[in-house]
């Protein structure tokens, strides 16, 4: 799971909206209002849609990238 902001957390679900995906985003600190941290689950989909605003995000999406490539050679 990685950190993510209030607006990139809008925009995922605006892009997996929660009635037709399985996909949750856990609030901590509840309590206090300006304190909680948004996170979310380390898939593929949602990494590619916030890869431009979250540097974890893109480093994720720069792996899966390099092992597809990596495995695609080694198939030939």
């Amino acid at each position: 799971m990685i950190q993510i902001t209030k607006e990139e957390k809008a925009r995922l679900l605006k892009l997996f909206p929660p009635y037709k995906s399985s996909y949750r985003f856990p609030r901590t600190v509840r309590q206090k209002s300006k304190r909680h941290r948004y996170y979310c689950p380390e898939s593929e989909q949602l990494m590619r849609a916030i890869a431009g605003t979250n540097e974890n995000a893109a480093a994720i999406v720069r792996e899966i990238d390099r092992t597809r490539e990596v495995r695609g050679r080694r198939r030939y």
